[in-house]
């Protein structure tokens, strides 16, 4: 018993080594140098750093409300979380039809599924190709991707690359579902559209409140395809928090680092505490499975 013992602990020991130690590096530590980097200086004449105060966090103050690069991001990362929340919807719908297995369920999960099964860049080429060449030669007008159209364009793609994954997992969440719920609610005259409201729904709640605070944690980290799309030429009108930043940091010398570190960390002292209490008020007010 204790040889087995002692080898049961090996092997889970060397089963979450791994995992653990990826966890260590590249979430611990990287967050870490990130908000020390926050309060730092660095000096090119010397390629030293410094303990800088505040005065990062003021730069980055400064770039979020005054920079014309960024004159539209608010909007426009708004816009991206409001999509977003509107995908999760349907997600939900998709995903009911698609558990019920209703006429084309199976061609139409195919559907949903195989474009987030191939490569993203891949992807955006082809729509961007489409939106550009094939669209005005189909329907005789200008390109999805001229004027004002590209950015409801680029939400819509965000919505539609972002199904494929709710799908996925919600509809695996109601297929869950004992199918004796479903028939004991028919035999009581159980509608389609009473089945989703008061027996689908409140079984996959939590789940779906996962992908709520998901959305909400990552309202500053968005980027609408944005980067597919026009690499580190995007129009700043179509700008949004999550591009800026990754854009200015794939970019970024040594002595720019501390203002992005220092912009990150407040976009994360407003996102943590706001999705922490929403994950508590959706549950709370939330159907229950009961």
């Amino acid at each position: 018993m204790r040889t087995k013992k002692r080898n049961d602990l090996i092997f889970y020991v060397a089963m979450l080594a791994f995992p653990l130690l990826q966890f260590a590096i590249f979430y611990i530590a990287v967050n870490a140098n990130s908000l020390i980097m926050a309060f730092e200086r660095y000096d090119y004449s010397t390629g030293e750093t410094s303990f800088a105060g505040l005065e990062q966090f003021r730069q980055a103050f400064y770039r979020l409300f005054h920079s014309p690069e960024l004159s539209a991001a608010w909007k426009n990362t708004l816009l991206l979380f409001v999509f977003s929340l509107i995908g999760d919807g349907l997600g939900v719908l998709f995903s009911y039809y698609i558990a019920k297995k209703k006429p084309f369920a199976n061609l139409l999960k195919i559907g949903i599924v195989l474009p987030t099964l191939l490569s993203a860049i891949a992807m955006a080429v082809l729509f961007k190709y489409f939106g550009e060449r094939a669209f005005p030669v189909l329907f005789h007008t200008e390109g999805l991707f001229s004027g004002g159209a590209a950015l409801f364009v680029l939400l819509f793609y965000q919505i539609w690359m972002g199904l494929g994954t709710s799908v996925l997992v919600l509809s695996g969440t109601m297929s869950a579902i004992p199918e004796t719920l479903s028939e004991a609610a028919k035999l009581d005259g159980c509608t389609f559209l009473k089945e989703f409201i008061y027996i689908t729904l409140p079984m996959i709640y939590p789940t779906l409140v996962t992908f709520l605070v998901i959305d909400i944690a990552g309202i500053f980290v968005g980027q609408m395809g944005l980067y597919h799309f026009y690499a580190d030429d995007a129009d700043p009108a179509l700008f949004t928090y999550g591009y800026y930043l990754f854009r200015q940091t794939r970019n970024a010398t040594l002595a720019e680092y501390p203002v992005l570190a220092a912009m990150g960390a407040l976009f994360t002292l407003v996102t943590a505490p706001l999705a922490l209490f929403s994950k508590k008020l959706l549950l709370r007010l939330g159907p229950s499975a009961d």
